[in-house]
């Protein structure tokens, strides 16, 4: 009796997870994966095992309101936020973290539409010079490293960058194109203020580019990452850099967002 009173708590639980995560839910990036955790928690209780979930994201959590003074920056389709794009709240948090550190150089890892990149450029100054790398759909069968499948669907896309391409701002702008795994980034090694890392969710790929951004960060830059609460190849690569290499003992999460944030020394 106490077990199917316990199952049927559980899956009342269930039922009221997807029914906020239906309605107000949707506007928050982590409750997709919260309803992900209870539905396995639910079938390896149905299956005999006693399974208590854990949180799986360790990372010392920040305040935007310690990062930031006041919203001073400025937006353009920021309230455009559909599948692939960074919320309306984590574009607002990018920039002005922009906007405060000024960065020279910044260099993006995944174009998409290119929407943070614009953001990106809007609220720099007028000699920043932005990198953005994307992957072509021609070379996704050429890829060093499988990406997840969920995120095939943002490679195959009509034009990469369209949101700058034909805006006043484009020559802030450098496209560049390529697998991330196998690119060179040698020509921007120790030169950027902050890098941006929206590519591949696979967890190799999240490795390479965290490696590959180490290499390019000049001391005192910033690197951010997106989907940290939303897939778990960046939460188990940057849960595991946390862990185990000092260089990100200052790793950090955003609260309220899915990205982290890397002050280097």
């Amino acid at each position: 009796m106490k077990t199917m009173v316990q199952d049927l708590t559980l899956y009342l639980g269930v039922l009221r997870r997807v029914g906020y995560t239906m309605t107000v839910g949707m506007m928050k990036g982590n409750e997709r994966e919260k309803l992900h955790q209870l539905y396995q928690f639910y079938s390896k209780k149905t299956n005999g095992e006693d399974i208590t979930p854990e949180d799986p994201y360790i990372l010392p959590k920040t305040d935007v309101f310690e990062l930031l003074h006041n919203d001073i920056a400025k937006y353009e389709g920021v309230y455009e936020c559909g599948f692939g794009h960074t919320t309306e709240f984590e574009l607002k948090v990018i920039s002005n973290l922009v906007k405060e550190l000024q960065p020279k150089t910044i260099f993006e890892i995944g174009t998409f539409q290119g929407r943070t990149t614009l953001n990106l450029a809007l609220n720099s100054g007028e000699d920043t010079k932005i990198v953005t790398l994307d992957l072509p759909e021609d070379n996704l069968d050429e890829a060093k490293y499988k990406v997840e499948e969920g995120e095939v669907r943002y490679i195959k896309k009509s034009r990469s960058g369209e949101r700058f391409l034909e805006h006043p701002l484009r020559s802030k702008i450098t496209q560049v194109f390529g697998d991330s795994a196998t690119f060179d980034f040698s020509p921007y090694r120790k030169s950027m203020d902050l890098i941006f890392i929206d590519g591949s969710h696979a967890y190799d790929y999240v490795v390479n580019d965290t490696l590959k951004a180490l290499e390019m960060v000049r001391p005192g830059g910033v690197i951010l990452w997106h989907d940290y609460t939303n897939w778990e190849g960046v939460r188990r690569a940057l849960n595991e850099f946390f862990q185990g290499d000092a260089r990100f003992k200052k790793l950090k999460h955003i609260g309220g967002t899915s990205i982290a944030l890397l002050e280097t020394k």
